[in-house]
């Protein structure tokens, strides 16, 4: 298993001052970049502010540096003065270096056109630099020269919250044209942000976190649907493996479709779990140290025939003009330290394979600056190309994996196959997940992708990932330093000096926001000819109003009845089983039917007379299915619901949007009043028992029917008025009298009484000296 790596250098861009920056996706743009010499770009109304993100890691001693982000910010207002006696061009501008809060570049990282030299300003939430008048400006005496400034060079308008700017002046010699030139600027450190992997606010190149704040900036996903756990895993995943983002984003892009896109390039995937929005890696990592994990693969669930509908396999194999073995062609972005990047492009093939093409270009010079990263992500493409082999539709009957099984999760599928008489072979792969689908009628579909491992169960794919490396030869760019460098801003690493508190301010302008007044009208005590608006009232009606269509006897007056406008399926269900003659017994055999199927039942004790529920969470009791939809609940244990009157169900109706198939619990039917609730009866003063038939007719008259066990106790006559020995009987309906000697009990008890319970206690060993009871 070998990777090939070479790095045919076809041309070097910055021979010819280009410089790659807005390129995206598997192709590079028709217009690949801007030139260093061109003129000054300004603001243009609509575009967006740039965010420049990344970081500059400078690896002291070696060739491995890389990160940082190479700008040309537009200028929101430009100054331009001639001095007609020297002909002499001076030149102020203020640019929007990015959004958000970058820190102050260093000296020697600001250029105009390819020379450092002039003085910056730099400031944040403000503009940057002294006040300046823009326009155009001659001042001196003679004749001079002539020269030809922009007609527009901006105002003052406009706030600059939450924006890094930076002002820049220089001044030009006689004839020298150079003064309309584009300045631009190495950022080292760039935007602020919160960092996901180690924690913190700072400049960071982990994309993750460029993500991460851009779902919190746009508000397109509640913080509440953002899976934390899930985008720090792939923070950490990208931060231990090397993949970096450096680069400017400054054209408008849609944000679920940018974060798919440049998923893929740092092998991430978009993913969903319990409605919450994250990535995940789209190899096998070890969660302790966030590496690619190269040993044998775990799956999280194993499919068979019992899982299965009728029809619920359906397999597509790829072509095999698409597994051709291919050359992938990673472009990226060697970034040396002080100076202007350039686009590097290096190949990834199999040994020995697609020595000739075909090939397949892969464009990251927008961010990526490690020979590394885009080594290991063209392994990834050319693996995936060779190993992978079919796609799979399973349909299955709904589980415990409605919640447990997320996209990119590992799946084994084992299926029989019989193609002969006695002669059984498996369909038996590893899947990964693509896709869940879940039905109006429960069952679940699963779009999987197959998930090559070798023989020792280990990911193919990881495997070629984690081994590949690139060559580690960083090209020299091969020119000495400008004569137009200003020798004092060459090798200046001090920080731009910020703007002066008492700076930067625009004077003062009229307040341009626009604050809606609240509607004069009266809207309760309306105009006597304005027409009135009453919910559910017929169209036109009111004051001064037409009389409109006749009312179609709708809820909502003219419009025909609209089943969406019906409340969420609740109430409605059916109870049955429930006996009116006679209290539950163990054994009884309630049902209740929901007004949605399939739905699952949930069953509450409460009591009749306030309605409170005595459990804090229901019983489950089953699941209605379509073709029969009643469902049955055995009554096995009486004291479980000892001390309730009535009984509520309520059911959940299929809902396959949610992560278990059912939606919400809703209200469905209570049941009557319960037969023999608890009573006690007036306990007898204590004394001698008296005889054997007062006795039984006592208790015969306070039994309701019920299988109530009455507990006797009482005192011997050998130890009055203390606990003593203390003997038990007790009385149902199958066994009138539980022990033969009574008689001899009653008569032998100084003092007597009685306890009214269930079978709570049927271990009459196991009762207290002082056992409690409802009387």
């Amino acid at each position: 298993m070998k990777l090939r790596i070479s790095d045919p250098l076809a041309l070097l861009p910055y021979q010819t001052g280009v410089i790659f920056r807005s390129t995206s996706g598997n192709k590079v743009k028709d217009d690949p970049g801007t030139w260093l010499n061109t003129q000054q770009r300004s603001v243009e109304l609509g575009t967006p502010v740039p965010i420049v993100f990344g970081l500059f890691v400078d690896n002291v001693g070696t060739d491995d540096d890389y990160g940082g982000v190479f700008v040309s910010p537009p200028a929101t207002k430009i100054r331009y003065d001639l001095n007609t006696t020297t002909n002499q061009v001076t030149t102020k501008l203020t640019m929007v270096l990015s959004e958000g809060y970058v820190p102050q570049p260093q000296v020697r990282d600001v250029y105009q056109r390819t020379c450092r030299r002039g003085i910056m300003v730099w400031a944040y939430n403000k503009l940057a630099g002294p006040y300046f008048q823009a326009g155009n400006y001659t001042t001196g005496s003679g004749g001079g020269v002539t020269v030809i400034f922009p007609s527009y060079a901006g105002s003052d308008a406009g706030t600059y919250e939450d924006m890094t700017t930076l002002y820049y002046t220089n001044q030009f010699a006689a004839n020298d044209d150079t003064w309309q030139n584009q300045v631009h600027v190495f950022v080292r450190q760039g935007m602020h942000v919160t960092k996901l992997a180690g924690g913190g606010v700072g400049p960071s190149n982990n994309m993750v976190d460029l993500a991460y704040y851009l779902i919190q900036k746009t508000s397109r996903v509640p913080s509440l649907l953002i899976d934390s756990a899930a985008m720090s895993v792939a923070a950490w995943f990208t931060e231990v493996n090397g993949f970096t983002w450096d680069g400017i984003l400054d054209e408008p892009a849609n944000l679920e479709d940018w974060m798919r896109e440049m998923a893929g390039f740092f092998l991430l995937r978009v993913s969903e779990k319990n409605g919450k929005k994250g990535f995940r890696p789209l190899l096998p990592i070890t969660l302790a140290t966030y590496q690619i994990a190269t040993g044998s693969v775990s799956w999280k669930f194993g499919f068979t025939e019992e899982h299965l509908v009728p029809d619920g396999f359906q397999i597509e194999y790829i072509p095999l003009t698409e597994r051709k073995p291919i050359c992938a062609q990673m472009m990226w972005r060697q970034q040396p330290p002080n100076d202007i990047g350039f686009v590097r492009s290096t190949e990834v093939r199999i040994d020995g394979e697609a020595l000739e093409g075909p090939y397949e270009q892969y464009d990251m010079t927008q961010f990526c600056t490690r020979e590394d990263h885009a080594v290991k992500v063209g392994a990834y493409q050319v693996a995936r190309r060779k190993y992978v082999t079919h796609s799979l539709r399973i349909r299955v009957k709904p589980d415990s994996y409605n919640t447990l099984l997320v996209l990119g999760d590992i799946v084994r599928v084992q299926l029989r196959r019989e193609n002969e008489p006695g002669v059984v072979s498996f369909h038996d792969y590893l899947y990964e997940i693509e896709k869940i689908n879940k039905t109006q009628t429960g069952v679940v579909e699963f779009d999987l992708m197959h998930f090559p491992i070798d023989s020792l169960g280990r990911s193919i794919l990881a495997l070629y990932v984690a081994g590949a490396e690139g060559t580690g030869y960083m090209y020299d760019l091969g020119r000495n330093e400008y004569s137009c460098d200003d020798p004092d801003n060459v090798d200046d690493d001090t920080p731009v000096t910020p703007t002066d508190p008492g700076d930067g301010n625009n004077p003062d302008t009229p307040d341009t926001d626009v604050d809606l007044p609240q509607p004069g009208t009266d809207v309760n005590n309306p105009p006597d000819d304005a027409p009135v608006f009453t919910p559910g009232s017929a169209v036109g009606g009111g004051p001064g109003g037409t009389t409109g269509i006749a009312p179609s006897g709708s809820p909502t007056g003219n419009n025909p009845a609209d089943p969406f406008d019906t409340d969420t399926p609740g109430g409605g269900g059916t109870i049955g089983g429930i006996p009116v003659d006679r209290p539950l017994l163990p054994g009884d055999e309630i049902t209740y039917t929901p007004p949605c199927c399939p739905a699952e039942v949930l069953l509450y004790a409460i009591d009749y007379d306030t309605g409170e529920r005595l459990q804090e969470a229901p019983v489950a009791i089953g699941t209605a299915i379509v073709g029969d939809c009643e469902v049955r609940f055995e009554l096995l244990n009486e004291y479980l619901f000892d001390t309730a009157t009535a009984f509520e169900f309520t059911h959940r109706c299929v809902d396959p949007s949610s992560p278990d198939g059912y939606g919400p619990e809703l209200t469905g039917a209570s049941s009557p009043q319960l037969k023999g609730p608890v009573s006690c009866p007036a306990a007898p003063v204590p004394g001698r028992g008296g005889s054997f038939t007062a006795q039984q007719n006592f208790l015969t008259e306070h039994n309701n029917g019920r299988d109530w066990k009455y507990y006797i106790w009482g005192y011997v006559s050998s130890l009055p008025g203390a606990p003593g020995v203390i003997n038990y009987v007790r009385y149902t309906n199958e066994i009138p009298w539980g022990i033969t000697n009574i008689t001899t009990f009653f008569e032998s008890t100084a003092t007597w009484g009685y306890t009214v319970k269930t079978s709570e206690w049927d271990d009459l060993t196991s009762w207290p000296a002082n056992p409690p009871g409802d009387c």
